[in-house]
């Protein structure tokens, strides 16, 4: 999964790349086409830069990743077995202890581990493959909710609402919690007013 150790428009050079972590150019070069094939970074003349997202680009990517999380959440409960619902539970469980210490990169990650652990419960390899290479792009995006007052609270509720259904196996409230959950987000990191979390009882 994507780390950020670069931000968005953060320029990469191949040979400080190379640099940087000890390597040739030949896997860096490499590594970097790969990473504009998947739209992570852009050429810039000579030269790459880490990928700045616009609104567009923003509200594509959510309304892709709604169609495949909800997707995720019916399969997941249709073929998920005990073991996996308990590992969901021990994830939400484990974001709250990180919420509670202040440790936002562990709760950051938590989180992408929750949804990617309803894309694995959900047996469909190529799935799971499509989410993971959108919560890659997702993570441009990442880390205005840390700074809005309340936003991570938010996360660790919703989270908890769409386990709620899922250890229910009832997919229509699943379907509506999750679709809910993106949506909420994809407004944040749009700027557009959210409904109440209520809204869905």
């Amino acid at each position: 999964m994507l780390s950020l150790s670069f931000k968005p428009k953060t320029a990469l050079q191949e040979i400080e790349l190379g640099e940087r972590y000890g390597v040739s150019r030949t896997p860096v070069r490499e590594a970097l086409r790969h990473l504009l094939d998947e739209g992570l970074v852009q050429r810039d003349g000579r030269f790459y830069r880490v990928t700045e997202l616009t609104p567009t680009d923003i509200r594509d990517i959510y309304e892709v990743r709604e169609a495949l999380e909800t997707t995720a959440v019916r399969f997941c409960i249709e073929r998920a077995d005990d073991e996996a619902m308990a590992k969901l539970s021990a994830i939400v469980d484990e974001q709250a202890d990180a919420l509670a210490r202040d440790d936002t990169p562990a709760f950051a990650a938590l989180d992408g581990m929750f949804h990617l652990t309803i894309a694995a419960a959900a047996q469909n390899a190529f799935l799971l493959r499509q989410l993971v290479s959108t919560h890659d792009k997702v993570r441009l995006v990442r880390g205005r909710e840390a700074v809005k007052p309340g936003w991570v609270e938010r996360a660790i509720v919703e989270h908890r609402r769409i386990l709620s259904a899922l250890h229910r196996r009832d997919v229509a409230v699943a379907d509506a919690e999750m679709r809910y959950h993106i949506n909420s987000f994809a407004r944040l990191h749009l700027g557009l007013p959210q409904q109440p979390i209520e809204m869905l009882g």
